[in-house]
This record gives C-alpha cells, structure tokens and sequence, in this order.
C-alpha cells in the first residue's frame, strides 16, 4: 500500500523561521528571511537602478522553496522559474519533451528507462549537471515522501548513476504515464544542498537533507534564482546570469516580485494606482470588472487542467449516503455557476476534457431539483434531514467560489437541508483535511492533474493513499477503485491504459458519485498590458508564469 506524507499548510513558527534568517549559508541560492505579515500596501524593489520590475500577487506564497515538497498551484508557478525537469510539457498539448535531458529509451518490459543528459547544463552556482544530480533528487525526493513522491512511490525501485550523463530508472512495477510524470520532479544541484545541510534531522546520515537550507533558498537551473522570499508576504526573483540555455532574455523582466495578497479592494488600488504589473487569477468578478475598465489592462484566461470540484465525504453523514450524494449533484445548477465563472466550460465528469484519458462514456447530472428528491426519498436520511446538517466550506478569498457554495446552499435549503457555511482560511482548510473527522460534509475547491495524464487527477482526488490532503475531502477508501486505478497505471499501452481510465470515470460517476463536477477550472490573471505583453497560451498552468518568455515594454 502506498502511503503519502504531507505538509500541513500551517505557518511555520517565528522561532524557526528567525533561527534560519540567523544561520549562515554557502552562496548560490539566495537569501533567507524572517516571516512576516501579508503584505498590504505598494510593492517595494531594491533592483538596481535602470533594471525592469514585473509585480504581481499571488493568493498565498509557498510554504518553502524546495521542489521535492510543494504541489499546489502557487508552489508550481515559483519553481517553474527556479529549477527544470529531465522533460518539460510541451505547449500546445502538455506531453513531454526534452529539457535538462537529449533524449530516452525504455526496455521492452517496460521497468527500466534510460536518459541521457544535455553536456551543457549548469546551476546557477555554474556546478554542471551531471547524473549524481539527478540521483541525489529523486533519492532526496522519494526519501522525504512530500510533495509529488506519491506519483512513484513502490514504483521507482532504484535510480543508478550510469556514468556522468547517463541516468537509469529502474522501477518495481510497469507504469504506463512515467516519462510524462517526470515533468513533475525537478532536479536541484545537490553539491550546492550537500553543503548547507544541516547535520541534525530526521533523515538519518542525510541530516535534514537540505529542508532547511531549501525553505528560502534555490537550488536550480532555472532562468531565475531567489533574491529573497518571506513566507506569506513577499518573493523576489532575479535573473540567472549564468543561465545555461543561452542569456535569459534581455526583453523578459530583470526583477519579479510577488507578493501575497487576496484582499480585493487594496488590490483594485495597487493595480489601478500602477503599483502592480499583474494580479493572481483568482479574482471575483467584481474586481475583474473594475480593474478592465482602466485603459489597457486586460485578462489572460487560462484553462488549466483541472476542475471546480464539490468535493463530498462519503464517510460523514449524511453525505455518506450515495443517494445524498447523487441528490446534491442534481441540486447544483451548472450552467448559472459556469456563468458565475465568466463563461467556464463544461465539466463532464471526474476528468478535465483537455487531459490525455479523458473519456466520455457515461451519463452525468444535470440540474434537476425533482430527480434531487427522489434520491433523497431514496436515503436512509430522508425523514431526519434536519438532525444532518451539512456543512459545506470554502476557501477565504478564492475569487466567486463563495456564490458557488451560496447557490448551492440555496438550492440544498429548498429541498430541506439545513446547510452551514464556513468561510475558511486556507491554513485552516488545509489542516481539516488531515483527518476524517475535522473534514467537513462538503468543499468547493479547484484541483488539478500534477502531469498531463488523466491518472494523475484520478490518483490525487481519490486513491486511499492520497488521502488527507486539501483536494480530497471525498476520502473515499474505495478498494475496487484502488485496484482499477493501479491497474490503469502500470499499463504501458496508451490505447488499452486510456480505456481502462474510462472504465474509473464511469465508475466514479455512476456508482460512487463521490463530487459535483461544476465546470472546468478557469484561472483569469489580470495584467497591465501597457507594462508587459503577457506571452502565448501554454497548455500546462505553470508554464503560462514563467517569466522568461514576458516581454516587458
């Protein structure tokens, strides 16, 4: 069985983060600061006189700068800049492409595959890539068993260091997506983490493995590197002088600061005064609508590959009861949240419709209130509704989600629920969702695939070994689903894998019905275009952030 270790999004203590500001450090990968309280007036910048500066906001900074730990959407969009992977996903359709290696080959059965490295690839320190880098990341990685290690773990047995730049992978099991997983693991310069880590921690002879080191520092070979980062307030991001790929380009921005900020009227301000280049995709509409009624600032809408999911326990009542399951999916009007959303597209069950696997062979809900009070005549609930509450959370300052949950609300109170709305900071919804019983009946939240593989969403929202973390409240512990879903994965063949995703779509829609589906996840960032030309679409979220490709004016 698979087990996946988390990071609780809580803030990391003052004494902690001030003992790591004190601590010296081996050069190469920025400087540490203290946390401090989000930021809430203008942007400051100590760039050198005459360097160009992108600001923009984010909704939360990450918790810390090291890749083997992050996964949500934040996280990505920083390390995406800062480290690179062996393939990268290509623009137009997210599959993978070259990047920190040539080229590959797989064994005939599938459980070892071989990478040969680029020969001029550097950190930003100017230490060349080798294969002992890439060794010591994925052993770093799946040791620490963060972040996206789950994707791999019981199926990367070994990662042998060929020669200099030649990498294998042998794995325990088949796994069909594994050289599109790969765009998920980035690799850092591991003499540069050798050297500030700590002797003292909880990884045996690896000491803390660099966790320290890596909460405020970088360690990549990315365009850019990390010039300072305080934890829920600001990141500044500096161009990489040594950047491999060839100068970063002298048109992409020479500074970018990001700083965390979800309150809505000081963001009209900052970004109407000229204070902010560019603002987080998760604004209401409200704001959207005034901030585009200035002279040239525009929206970028992103579809990503994710959905708006009603995420529904199945082991808390009364949601526990698949017909009060099946009953709030058809209580949820979709086509009034798409319009909440600006126009979303559809979401046609557990898969978003751009993602490799999709598979559209089931019958999904609609709005419809009447088949809605059949299936809760049909639950055990049905004449004690009003002792089963259901309480349905959503996260502080997330853009319109909150009139999602309001409409939905409405809709559950008019068939006789009683419905408890809780507006809650993401720490906090984070650390519900550690266990059971602090998780609530309902959440409305977007997630999204960490590779560009149906496999990938289908694994992070309901494997039993993915439980406990922000985008599955469903905790549905489900066996038959596990065994389909490993099933899938360690198919090589991509038409067979592709038929069995759809075999776990059905399922989910037809019998388990563990969320509502509500449209696909759109991200609208709203930018300045008199001060930057935002650059062409990319198909994978992040890519659409990397700073490199904008074109300051």
């Amino acid at each position: 069985m698979k087990t996946m270790k988390r990071i609780l999004c809580g803030v990391l203590s003052a004494a902690l983060l001030a003992a790591l500001a004190a601590c010296g450090t081996t050069d190469g990968g920025g400087a540490a600061n203290t946390a401090a309280p989000g930021n809430t007036g203008a942007p400051s910048t100590s760039a050198p006189a005459g360097a160009t500066v992108l600001r923009g906001t984010c909704t939360t900074t990450p918790e810390t700068v090291d890749p083997a730990r992050g996964t949500g959407e934040n996280d990505l969009m920083l390390y995406v800049n800062l480290y690179e992977c062996l393939v990268a996903p290509n623009a137009e359709d997210g599959s993978p492409e070259p990047q920190l290696a040539e080229r590959w080959e797989a064994s005939e059965d599938g459980l070892s595959y071989t990478f040969q490295l680029r020969q001029d690839v550097t950190f930003a320190d100017g230490t060349p890539l080798t294969s002992k880098d890439v060794k010591y990341s994925f052993d770093r990685m799946m040791t620490m068993g963060e972040g996206f290690a789950y994707v791999l773990k019981d199926v990367l047995a070994e990662t042998v260091a060929v020669d200099e730049h030649t990498v294998e992978f042998k794995l325990s099991k088949t796994f069909g997506p594994f050289v599109s997983a790969l765009t998920a693991f980035r690799i850092v310069n591991s003499a540069l983490v050798e050297a500030n880590t700590a002797a003292e921690g909880m990884y045996g002879d690896n000491g803390d493995y660099g966790t320290g080191y890596l909460l405020t520092h970088s360690a990549g070979s990315g365009p850019y590197v990390i010039s300072s980062f305080t934890i829920h307030d600001t990141m500044v991001l500096t161009k990489n002088a040594n950047y491999w790929n060839g100068a970063v380009p002298a048109a992409a921005p020479d500074t970018v600061e990001i700083q965390e900020l979800t309150e809505a009227s000081t963001t009209k301000m900052l970004m109407s005064n000229g204070d902010l280049d560019f603002v987080h995709g998760h604004q209401d509409s409200t704001t959207i609508a005034a901030l585009t009624a200035n002279d040239g600032i525009e929206v970028a809408e992103l579809q990503e590959a994710g959905l708006n999911y009603f995420m529904m326990n199945t082991q808390k009542a009364p949601t526990d009861d698949v017909h009060i399951r099946r009953a709030i999916s058809y209580a949820c009007d979709y086509e009034q949240m798409k319009q909440i959303l600006g126009g979303a597209p559809d979401a046609n069950g557990p898969v978003p419709t751009n993602l490799f696997g999709y598979v559209d062979d089931f019958e999904g809900y609609s709005y419809d209130l009447d088949k809605a009070k059949e299936e809760i005549a049909a639950s055990k609930y049905a004449s004690d509704l009003a002792n089963y509450p259901i309480q349905l959370d959503y996260i502080e300052g997330n853009g319109d989600t909150g009139k999602l949950v309001y409409l939905m609300a409405s809709s559950l109170e008019s068939l006789g629920f009683k419905v408890v709305i809780n507006e809650t900071p993401w720490v906090q919804f984070c650390n519900n969702e550690a266990e059971i019983a602090t998780s609530p009946n309902v959440t409305n939240a977007f997630a999204t695939a960490g590779y560009p593989e149906a496999g990938s969403i289908l694994e992070l929202k309901y494997a039993s070994w993915t439980v406990g973390n922000w985008n599955q409240n469903e905790w549905m512990q489900d066996e038959k689903f596990d065994s389909m879903l490993n099933e899938a994965l360690g198919t090589v063949d991509d038409d067979a894998r592709i038929a069995l995703y759809g075999q776990m779509q059905k399922y989910l829609v037809e019998e388990v019905v563990p969320s509502v589906y509500t449209c696909a996840s759109v991200i609208k960032p709203i930018y300045n275009a008199n001060n930057f030309e935002w650059p062409a679409k990319h198909a994978t979220t992040e890519y659409n952030f990397y700073y490199a490709d904008y074109i300051m004016k």
